[in-house]
């Protein structure tokens, strides 16, 4: 079962190619800039969780809806709680965790441990009765099955055919409980959610709840741990098993040598050295190893996908089981007539991918300027360790092109000068402190300076008014279209931006000096002409005033002579 466990956010995801980079196996897809987890290809070991600065990368968990169903149907909740949990949450004695998990509607809850105990045993028995003399690769890491089964098949004969501390424990829970209780894992691993799908073992565990699913759990109810209290016990022997989750627990469980000076076992801890480990062994490298424990997270299961939410790090944790398990607390003992079926078997899943010819590995490459082997920088910034590994990914449809971050910067240089050189504009790149850093060619030819000469200087050394850039600088506000006098011989229409994000400003300016003379020259021209109109019309005037002043004297000299005519007249 290829069940979607790991999803990517797409909102977040933002081209860093980190979760690419940090995947051992490649089971990542990009497509559109966006990054998608391909589960047939994936493992499970929540690497790419754990990276991914954006925290783009999310589980897909039905946990806790479907253990609140189960409660609701009134079926008994028993929790199987791993032994990693007081690195978790901080807790002394079991008992404050049972509390914790009777709130949240539990019936019992006891410690996987129990389970790791019969299966550290169990394994020993099986490498003293192996019918070959090779190495025994440990079971009990899902992420470490699903890498044999899905990359490394043909050593499935070298894996032990023992299910896990999860599974082992739940088998016995099922005994003590009944066929109606509701079983439920939790624990600090993703691989945990498929395993308990897989066919060989399925059935058994119901739902696998992560320490950070139970958090939130507990924070939703407003559940908070019960207050420490010195807990008196009868004094214990130490319960070698609650150190499974940490390196060579397993083997100590197994009551085998854990001296790291011990040439018959082998104690990895890490995808990448995991791997090394699995060639060794095809290769044949390790004789006289008896029994290889591997574990996935480096550092083991205190350092699983979702531990990254404890403060402190990966030896705080390991203190920190270290401490509980010597606290000596009630550990029960199974005998050996009472353990469960521990066989389980596994299934080649190997995924056949597409072979290519040079030719189409070549042409990939063509696609980014590569034509050589010195163009190929193998640099690793897109995710993959070479550029040929990157070009193969491209064919299979896990990669595009446009990941080579070299090709397309030297792409994104390149449009950028052939803008700068094509601008018929003058395009001048200044930062913050109003430093020239680059000019377009037109530019140059306005101010009549090379950017060689002028690169690094205050723009005062180039310009004598600088007032939009310093308003643009300090409020963010663009200035856009403003007709701008920079020196005695140059006016220009400009538009200053800020780039965002950057201590730079963009000034994108239009020469019109000249049409700045033409305009001048048109003003003096209009203002002469008006003054030209205004004496015109002032003579005009006065001409006026005069013919009016002579033809009014005449007037009244004629209304005289009629009005003393007329009177002589009337007197006859």
């Amino acid at each position: 079962m290829n069940e979607v466990i790991i999803i990517t956010n797409p909102e977040r995801c933002r081209d860093c190619y980190r979760c690419v980079r940090s995947c051992e196996l490649k089971a990542i897809r990009v497509k559109d800039g966006h990054v998608q987890v391909v589960p047939e290809l994936c493992i499970t070991c929540g690497i790419c969780v754990r990276v991914c600065p954006q925290k783009a990368k999310d589980v897909r968990s039905t946990a806790t809806l479907e253990i609140k169903q189960a409660r609701l149907e009134g079926k008994r909740l028993i929790a199987s709680v791993a032994p990693s949990a007081p690195a978790y949450f901080g807790f002394n004695h079991f008992s404050e965790m049972e509390s914790v998990l009777k709130s949240l509607g539990f019936h019992a809850a006891e410690e996987t441990a129990v389970g790791a105990e019969i299966v550290g045993l169990a394994h020993r028995e099986y490498m003293e009765q192996r019918p070959e003399h090779r190495p025994v690769i440990t079971s009990s890491c899902p992420v470490v099955v699903n890498l044999i089964e899905q990359y490394h098949p043909d050593l499935i004969p070298y894996l032990a055919p023992i299910v896990s501390p999860m599974i082992a424990h739940g088998r016995l829970l099922a005994q003590k409980y009944g066929p109606d209780a509701y079983i439920v894992f939790i624990g600090p691993c993703l691989a945990k959610k498929r395993e308990i799908f897989d066919e060989p073992v399925a059935g058994v565990i119901h739902a696998a709840l992560t320490f950070r699913g139970l958090q939130a759990w507990l924070q939703e109810e407003g559940i908070t741990w019960p207050e420490k209290e010195g807990i008196q016990e009868e004094p214990q022997e130490e319960a070698v098993a609650r150190l499974f989750p940490i390196e060579g627990g397993l083997i100590g469980t197994a009551r085998m040598n854990t001296d790291v000076l011990n040439n018959s076992v082998v104690i990895t801890t890490g995808l990448e050295a995991c791997q090394d480990v699995l060639n060794e062994i095809r290769a044949g490298q390790l004789r006289g190893v008896q029994l290889v424990e591997l574990m996935a997270c480096k550092g083991g299961c205190i350092n699983g996908p979702v531990m990254a939410d404890v403060p402190g790090g990966m030896f705080l944790a390991r203190k920190k089981v270290m401490d509980y398990q010597a606290y000596r607390q009630p550990f029960p003992s199974i005998p050996r007539e009472k353990w469960p079926v521990l066989a389980r078997t596994y299934t080649d899943k190997k995924i056949i991918l597409p072979e290519f010819s040079e030719e189409q590995i070549q042409e990939v490459l063509h696609r980014v300027n590569k034509y050589s082997p010195e163009d190929e920088l193998n640099c690793g910034a897109c995710g993959y360790s070479s550029c040929r590994e990157k070009a193969i990914a491209v064919l299979r449809g896990m990669a595009e092109v446009t990941m080579c971050v070299p090709y397309m910067r030297n792409r994104s240089e390149s449009l950028r000068q052939v803008v700068m050189d094509v601008s018929p504009n003058a395009i001048v790149i200044i930062d913050d402190k109003l430093t020239i850093q680059d000019m377009s060619p037109s530019a140059e030819q306005l101010f009549k300076c090379s950017l060689s000469d002028i690169k690094g200087k205050p723009l005062s050394d180039m310009v004598s008014e600088v007032r939009d850039f310093i308003s643009v600088r300090d409020t963010g506000s663009p200035a856009i279209a403003r007709v701008a006098r920079l020196r005695d011989d140059i006016v220009v229409e400009q538009s200053i931006v800020r780039i965002e994000g950057q201590p730079l400003l963009v000034a994108m300016m239009r020469d019109i000096t000249e049409q700045d003379r033409e305009r001048k020259r048109f003003e003096t021209l209009r203002e002469k002409t008006l003054e030209q109109t205004r004496e015109v019309v002032r003579k005009q005037m006065r001409v006026a005033h005069e013919i009016a002043h002579l033809l009014g004297e005449t007037t009244a000299e004629s209304k005289m002579i009629i009005s003393h005519l007329t009177k002589l007249l009337e007197e006859e």
